[in-house]
C-alpha cells in the first residue's frame, strides 16, 4: 500500500463514509462491549500474565476507556491477568523501552510507530503477526490498510498491528482571536506578526512545550513537509540532502525567529506540554500545536465551546505541499520471545483491543476520537472539536511521519530533537544543523 491510498482511506473515514468489513460483513453488534476470539488452545486454563505498555495514560476518557477494557478483557478471561504498564511521557516511555530491551524484558505487547526504525526490532524481537491476520480474517479485514506500516520489503512478515492514528493541527481561541482582533493565520509566514496583537491582551500567539523536546521534532518535521515535500525526508535518510544545507539551515531559522519574535512564549524550554496546554484554556495562548490524541481534553475543557481547528498552514510561495500533514498510524507489536499459553494469552488481549466493538467504547466513552478501523460513526455522537479536526483532516493529500524517521540512524530522531532543544536553549540554526549533520556522517558506513 502507498500512503496516497492509505490518506485516501483515512479521509473517507473522516468524513463519516459509511464503511462495511471485509467479505461483505457488516458489525452488527455495534455498540455492543468487545466480543472474545479464541485463540487455537484459549490457555488451557492455565493462569498467565500479560503486560502491554502503551502511552495510553494519566487522567482523560481515553485512559478511563483503555483501562475500562482492559478490566473488561479480564473479567472475560479470569485466568489472565493484564498488567498495565503504559506511560504518558515519551522520554520516560521510550527509557522504559530501551531498559526492556537491553535486559531482554519487553511487556509482551508494547506500542510504536513501525517505519524504516523500527526495522531492527522487526528483525530481532518482535513477533510476526502475518499468521494471525490471515487465520482470522473477521478480525484482520476490519483494519483500515495501514499494515504496511510494519512491512518491509526484505523482512517476511508483519510486525505490528495499527491501534491508533496519529497526526498534529493547530487548535485555536475563536474568541482570544476575535478580542486581539487578529485573523487566523493562513500561511506560516502570518504566525510571527501575531505576536503584537495578542501581547494587548496579554497572550501569546501559540505557547509551546519543549521541555519534552519532541515538539520540537514534529514542528520542524511540519516546516519541511509544508516547504520541499517528503521528497526532502527521503533526501536526508539517503544523504543526497544535508541537514546543514541551506533549506534545513532555512527552516531550522524560520523556527529560531518564532521563538525570538515571542511566538512561543517564555522560557520554551523548559515548559512543558500541561503548562502549555493550561495556558491555552486561560486564555493566555491564542493556539496550541498538538495532535489528535488532545481531543478528549478538548472537548472536556472550560473553552470547548470556544476551540477551533485547522491544519498547520503551508507556504506562500509553496502551495503543492500545504495539504502535507504529519500524521499516520501508531501500534502495538508482540514480544517474539513471548511463548505457549502466554502466547495465546497476548493474542487473544491484542484482538480484544484492537476489535471495532473496542473502537466502538472509545468513541462512546471520549465522544470522539479518529480509529484505524471500519465502523460506522454517526456524526451525532461526535462532539464539536472532533467534527472540527475531521473537517482538517479532510483536507489533507497525504500523511508522513517525522523527518528523522526515514533515516537508518535509529538515534537520529533522539539527536536532532536533543540539537533542536539545543537551538531553543540559545544555540544558532547553524550549530544546530551542524551537529545534527556531524552526528549522521558519524554514524554512516
Amino acid at each position: 500500500m502507498n500512503k496516497k491510498m492509505a490518506s485516501i482511506a483515512l479521509v473517507s473515514i473522516l468524513t463519516m463514509t459509511t464503511f462495511l468489513a471485509a467479505c461483505g460483513k457488516s458489525n452488527e453488534n455495534s455498540g455492543s462491549s468487545p466480543q472474545q476470539t479464541e485463540s487455537p488452545s484459549a490457555n488451557n486454563g492455565e493462569k498467565v500474565t500479560v503486560r502491554i505498555m502503551t502511552r495510553t495514560a494519566g487522567t482523560s476518557t481515553t485512559v478511563t476507556a483503555f483501562q475500562g477494557l482492559l478490566k473488561k478483557f479480564m473479567e472475560q478471561n479470569p485466568n489472565i491477568s493484564v498488567v498495565d504498564e503504559s506511560l504518558n511521557d515519551e522520554a520516560a516511555f521510550n527509557n522504559k523501552f530501551k531498559t526492556g530491551l537491553a535486559t531482554g524484558n519487553l511487556p509482551e505487547i508494547w506500542m510504536n510507530y513501525g517505519g524504516e526504525m523500527f526495522k531492527e526490532y522487526a528483525k530481532n524481537v518482535a513477533l510476526d503477526l502475518q499468521p494471525y491476520l490471515d487465520e482470522d480474517q473477521e478480525w484482520s479485514g476490519d483494519f483500515l490498510p495501514l499494515l504496511d506500516t510494519w512491512r518491509y520489503k526484505d523482512i517476511p512478515g508483519t510486525f505490528g498491528v495499527p491501534y491508533e492514528f496519529y497526526s498534529v493541527a493547530i487548535y485555536y481561541n475563536k474568541e482570544l482571536f476575535e478580542k486581539a482582533g487578529a485573523q487566523v493565520p493562513t500561511s506560516l509566514e502570518d504566525i510571527p506578526a501575531l505576536a503584537e496583537k495578542f501581547k494587548k491582551v496579554d497572550a501569546v500567539p501559540m505557547a509551546m512545550g519543549e521541555k519534552e523536546n519532541f515538539r520540537g521534532g514534529h514542528l520542524i518535521s511540519n516546516l519541511s513537509l509544508k516547504k520541499y515535500g517528503f521528497q526532502k525526508s527521503l533526501d536526508l535518510a539517503s544523504g543526497a540532502a544535508k541537514w546543514n544545507d541551506t533549506d534545513m539551515v532555512s527552516l531550522l531559522q524560520t523556527m529560531k525567529d518564532w521563538q525570538n519574535a515571542g511566538v512561543f512564549g517564555k522560557n520554551i524550554v523548559t515548559m512543558d506540554g500541561n503548562t502549555a496546554s493550561t495556558m491555552f484554556f486561560e486564555g493566555k495562548s491564542a493556539m496550541l500545536f498538538e495532535g489528535v490524541w488532545a481531543l478528549s481534553q478538548m472537548a472536556a475543557s472550560p473553552i470547548k465551546d470556544k476551540i477551533g481547528v485547522i491544519p498547520v498552514p503551508g507556504f506562500k510561495d509553496k502551495p503543492e505541499f500545504k495539504d502535507n500533514w504529519f500524521g499516520g498510524a501508531g501500534g502495538y507489536s508482540v514480544s517474539k520471545a513471548t511463548t505457549g499459553a502466554k502466547l495465546d494469552a497476548t493474542i487473544k488481549l491484542l484482538k480484544f483491543m484492537t476489535s471495532v466493538e473496542a473502537y466502538q467504547t472509545y468513541l462512546k466513552e471520549t465522544g470522539g476520537g479518529i480509529y484505524p478501523v471500519k465502523m460506522e460513526v454517526d456524526p451525532a455522537s461526535v462532539d464539536p472539536i472532533t467534527a472540527q479536526y475531521m473537517a482538517a483532516l479532510a483536507t489533507a493529500a497525504d500523511f508522513k511521519g517525522e523527518v528523522t524517521e526515514y533515516s537508518p540512524i535509529t538515534q537520529l530522531m533522539d539527536k536532532a530533537r536533543n540539537e533542536i532543544q539545543g537551538m531553543f536553549a540559545g544555540n544558532s540554526p547553524e550549530k544546530t544543523a551542524d551537529a545534527i549533520q556531524k552526528f549522521i556522517d558519524s554514524n554512516t558506513k
